[in-house]
């Protein structure tokens, strides 16, 4: 089995709207419907949504629409984003099997290609794991108090995306040995690879952002638009 799990517990903070990112409407749908579509596919057994306690009823209501052809189920998440992700398994572990798989991406990241889903999949067959990743162009410094201490090699490191994908064996063993500080950690990768399991990556996308920023919402659009002229041609 494959399951894929949305994680849109976040407040939006830094977004400067009035609502929630996942029910900002970009040509007339929610972000949050955007995502969706993007994991109905035939290889995608169920959807299950993460969402901030206090957005259940508007969640709840976006998704019925969808519970036609695939199995969404929509859950509470934590204070933090792991803290969210230990909600999904938690809810998964009367369902999966250890060898099943689980695909956890930030909700807000509409524009996914079906490649690299297909590609996390297959890693994870072969290897336990996989993690959306694409080149670092910038050159990365390492800053302590207002300093850079360290250049890392460019060549060495990468931008981390989503989805990030597990065999749930080694998802749910690696939350378990890091309970006590799960909200020290930024992603699901950083809590498996402190676990002792290998990450393997796989290629991301440039357009795969993460909308974070009223900027954001512009490239989207932009997305969009260049999506539908493609299917126009």
């Amino acid at each position: 089995m494959v399951v894929a799990v949305l994680l849109f517990g976040g407040k939006g903070e830094r977004f400067n709207k009035n609502i929630p990112k996942q029910f900002y409407k970009l040509f007339g749908k929610t972000i949050l419907e955007h995502t969706i579509e993007k994991f109905i596919l035939p290889y995608i057994d169920n959807i299950i949504i993460v969402t901030n306690p206090k957005y259940l009823t508007e969640t709840l209501e976006i998704t019925k629409k969808y519970n036609c052809s695939k199995k969404i189920q929509v859950i509470k998440g934590g204070k933090c984003r792991e803290e969210s992700t230990l909600n999904a398994i938690n809810f998964l572990k009367k369902y999966l099997d250890k060898e099943d798989i689980v695909l956890i991406h930030d909700g807000v990241r509409p524009f996914v290609f079906p490649e690299i889903i297909i590609e996390n999949i297959k890693t994870t067959e072969k290897f336990g794991s996989a993690v959306t990743a694409i080149p670092s162009e910038n050159t990365i410094g390492i800053v302590r108090n207002n300093i850079i201490v360290e250049f890392p090699d460019r060549k060495n490191t990468y931008t981390i995306q989503t989805p990030q994908t597990f065999k749930f064996e080694i998802l749910e063993n690696s939350f378990m040995k890091n309970l006590e500080k799960i909200c020290s950690f930024t992603d699901d990768s950083s809590v498996v690879k402190s676990a002792g399991y290998p990450v393997y990556i796989v290629p991301g996308s440039k357009m795969n952002i993460k909308i974070t920023t009223k900027e954001d919402i512009l490239f989207s659009e932009f997305i969009i638009r260049s999506e539908k002229n493609e299917r126009n041609l």
